[in-house]
């Protein structure tokens, strides 16, 4: 199996300065629409568990809700502390209205393994 491009949810489905959560195989997605367009990461900070969703968006920077750490949005990179290590980021394309990104193997293989179970 390789990564997937994948239609994750439609353009009006993110308003513009927010974010939103996904589920897909294994991955917690967050899909964040900016004042410089879309972008898809990781909806899980690296310095603990918490949900970049519900974080604040400045420019294509995402302030965790938690403890304050930033990072950048097209990179990954953990822009201030606690946290040091960066977020995933995953290549996003829109098509019409809908948005999809590509998504690694290694979150989809437990679904590939659950339908073949």
């Amino acid at each position: 199996m390789a990564n997937q491009n994948i239609r994750i949810c439609s353009v009006k489905d993110i308003p513009k300065g927010e974010g939103k959560a996904f589920k897909v195989g294994s991955l917690d997605l967050a899909i964040f629409r900016t004042e410089d367009g879309y972008f898809a990461s990781s909806d899980i900070c690296s310095h603990e568990e918490e949900h970049l969703h519900d974080g604040w968006l400045e420019g294509h920077c995402i302030e965790c809700p938690r403890h304050g750490s930033q990072f950048d949005l097209k990179t990954g990179e953990a822009l201030s502390l606690p946290a040091i290590d960066p977020i995933e980021v995953y290549e996003l394309k829109l098509e019409g209205d809908d948005i999809f990104v590509t998504i690694p193997e290694k979150y989809l293989a437990s679904v590939e393994a659950r339908k073949d179970a």
